[in-house]
Order: structure tokens, then C-alpha cells, then sequence
């Protein structure tokens, strides 16, 4: 009887290996963009006509982050004269809908190393989201 080892497998080449690399990258974009798809369906959908409900027509958000932990640090709503809308006569639900939906809007790694700040508008009326962002570093 004739016996034979199994082979070892082949170590992967250059090619294959870049080819697992750039499958992996396609995969983590199109799942990111499914994400924030999905966010900008909701925010579309829900939070922005409850928020014109209430005569809500625009959202500022501030946030910050540094040594990998960040955070919306405050949200003011506004009336189209640019008055304060109280937030206390929106419904809970919304402001948690809609503190979900910037919290996927915010530049990835805002809250890494020396971090970032910044704020997020949106404009109830146009669904238009517009970042100011500014990021920090230590030079040495």
C-alpha cells in the first residue's frame, strides 16, 4: 500500500493576498454605507416631520471627543426665526431618534488620540445635513 502525506497548503501570494484585502475593504464601504443609508432613511422618514411638527426647522448639535471617548455635547433646536424651540415639548422618542441618527452622521475617529469638535446642522426643511469639523493633533 502506497501512503501519501497530505500537501501543506500553499502560502497565499501577493495577488491573492490584495485581493482578500480589497474583498475585505468592499465589504466594510458597503456596510457602512448600508448604516448610514439606514440612518439618513429614518431621519427622512421620522424624525424630521415630527420635528417640523413642532415647528422645528433647524438642529444643532455640538460634539467633541478626545483618548477614544466622545459624545454629542449639546443639541439646540430652532423656529425659522431662529428662536429656541423649547425641548421639552418634543417627544422623547424623537430627540432619541434623532441623537441616534447624528451619532451616525459624525466623522468617523472624531473621538481618537488628541480627537475633534465640532457641529452638526440640519435643516428640517431641506434634509440637509452640513458638518463643521475640526480635528486635533499634538506636533512635536
Amino acid at each position: 500500500m502506497l501512503m501519501t502525506t497530505p500537501s501543506a497548503p500553499e502560502d497565499p501570494t501577493e495577488e491573492q493576498v490584495s485581493e482578500n484585502v480589497r474583498l475585505l475593504l468592499a465589504h466594510y464601504h458597503q456596510t457602512e454605507q448600508a448604516r448610514l443609508d439606514r440612518a439618513k432613511h429614518r431621519l427622512r422618514a421620522e424624525v424630521l416631520p415630527a420635528l417640523r411638527n413642532h415647528r422645528v426647522a433647524t438642529v444643532e448639535a455640538a460634539y467633541s471627543g478626545y483618548g477614544d471617548s466622545g459624545a454629542i455635547d449639546g443639541v439646540q433646536y430652532r423656529d425659522a426665526a431662529g428662536q429656541r424651540v423649547d425641548r421639552t415639548i418634543l417627544p422623547k422618542d424623537v430627540i432619541e431618534q434623532l441623537e441616534n441618527c447624528v451619532y451616525e452622521f459624525l466623522p468617523s475617529g472624531f473621538e481618537i488620540n488628541d480627537g475633534g469638535q465640532g457641529t452638526l446642522t440640519i435643516d428640517t426643511q431641506t434634509a440637509k445635513v452640513t458638518i463643521q469639523h475640526q480635528e486635533n493633533y499634538t506636533e512635536t
